[in-house]
């Protein structure tokens, strides 16, 4: 292969050392786009070019690329078979802005210090969403003892293209759900060593530490209660209780799995002495859709319909999708929905899954099935390589954090969606990247680095004084 002039050889180095500044610069026009913004889409492919130069590989070497490259030659196949581009490019640019953000967090692997970077950033998304949501989500009354305080929680922060009287509440669970479990899991884990953590950066720095983690959970858990998502509660309950019975012991497991038939039984025979039982408790009414505006589309048949005229679109569309964000139109028109008011804007299926399909064809849903099954066949990878590490305890938890955040977000797409292209979806693009930077890392061996991450460059950031 031919070299490069060594002049255009720096500028592509230059670039590709400081591609997260240029990818900071592009988020905004990606985030928000507009036919004069439309430029933008060509700086990561850019920066993709200018890696290739420096490095003779466009993206970082994971087993995801595969499922990456289809996904994207879908994405452009989209673009022919929509039948609005400007129908469709909040959710091409959005899909860009992911590949974009996976690629620099994937490359973070490389090397640990970025690596725990990367971590922080991600930790730092999920509470700055949880932050947002409490400035700008549309609450909502579902569950009756919560409508005192959701009620008094109006949207302040509107007018965002795509979200003008502010933002979706089941959306944003299925972020936060990606980001809880990890958090959740660092957290406890920090609790129960905190006596570690003083022998190793002193009484000021466990207390940094321990504060820095439980303090953002604690919220962040607060504002995903309040979402009131019945799949996403549904999905991190499932996941949490997975992970449990990975790391219990056998008799523990027994005992957990006692508990759980016990007390499906007992709601068994409770529902089945007091059908209304739980609608009153949940939503305070004996009709369950007494404080839901949209109740047509959150019945069980409104679900229902709506997964069918999403399997007729898949059928009529099969190998190019119907093009990105035009189901919403389009259902409408070709597949008319008797549930649901014409007027209603049906902003999705309620299946990521279907929805990809829809998007992308096909051939765009194996591409999105495979990222799953990939990503989720990396962490038992990690898992297996910590086994004798001093950082076994650390790696593990956040493997299971990593996998119980997939795991939940899967269980809550199977009745709602936080669609390929979305605006917070870069959140799931960050969780790629991580899990398969770390997978990188314990292959090449790196791991054995964290000792210096923790004991010198930590410790930098503790001021002396707090110190043992």
């Amino acid at each position: 292969m031919a070299d490069f002039h060594p002049s255009v050889r720096r500028v592509a180095q230059f670039l590709d050392r400081w591609q997260w500044v240029l990818l900071l610069v592009a988020a905004p026009f990606l985030l928000f786009p507009t036919p004069t913004r439309t430029p933008a889409l060509l700086i990561i492919p850019a920066l993709w070019i200018a890696v290739w130069m420096s490095r003779r590989e466009l993206l970082p070497r994971t087993p995801l690329n595969l499922a990456l490259l289809l996904l994207l030659s879908m994405v452009l196949v989209s673009t022919w078979a929509t039948y609005d581009l400007m129908q469709s490019l909040p959710k091409i640019a959005g899909v860009v802005l992911g590949m974009g953000v996976f690629a620099v967090f994937a490359r973070s692997g490389e090397h640990p210090i970025r690596w725990w970077i990367s971590l922080l950033v991600f930790l730092a998304a999920g509470v700055g969403i949880a932050v947002l949501a409490l400035f700008g989500t549309q609450f909502g009354a579902k569950i009756a003892f919560l409508a005192p305080i959701t009620l008094r929680l109006s949207p302040r922060i509107t007018g965002l293209p795509g979200a003008e009287p502010g933002f979706s509440a089941n959306e944003l669970a299925g972020v936060v759900v990606w980001v809880l479990p990890l958090l959740i899991n660092l957290s406890l884990l920090a609790i129960l060593r905190s006596r570690l953590l003083n022998e190793r950066v002193g009484k000021g720095g466990m207390r940094i530490a321990v504060s820095m983690l439980v303090v953002p959970t604690l919220f962040v858990i607060a504002i995903f209660v309040l979402f009131q998502s019945r799949g996403a509660y549904t999905g991190f309950v499932i996941a949490e209780i997975a992970a449990l019975l990975i790391v219990l012991s056998t008799r523990a497991r027994f005992a957990l799995i006692g508990v759980l038939a016990g007390f499906g039984i007992l709601g068994w025979f409770v529902v089945r002495a007091q059908p209304d039982l739980l609608v009153l408790l949940f939503w305070g009414t004996s009709d369950a859709s007494g404080f839901d505006p949209m109740a047509t589309i959150e019945t069980a048949n409104g679900r229902m319909e709506l997964w069918s005229r999403a399997i007729y679109g898949i059928q009529d569309f099969p190998f190019t999708g119907m093009g990105m964000n035009t189901f919403r139109r389009v259902v409408h028109v070709l597949y008319p929905l008797f549930l649901t008011a014409p007027d209603i804007e049906v902003s999705h299926a309620h299946n990521e899954f279907l929805q990809a399909a829809l998007d992308l064809g096909i051939p765009g849903l194996i591409a999105f099935i495979a990222l799953y099954l990939v990503t989720f066949w990396m962490p038992p990878q990690v898992w297996r390589s910590a086994r004798g590490s001093a950082f076994a305890t650390l790696i593990r938890a956040m493997v299971l954090g990593f996998g119980a955040g997939l795991g939940a977000h899967i269980v809550y797409s199977m009745t709602e969606a936080v669609t390929l292209g979305a605006k917070p979806g870069f959140v799931f693009w960050m969780l790629l990247g991580l899990i398969a930077g770390l997978y990188q890392q314990t292959r090449s061996g790196q791991i054995a680095e964290w000792q210096t991450v923790f004991t010198t460059r930590f410790a930098r950031w503790i001021p002396r004084g707090m110190r043992r």
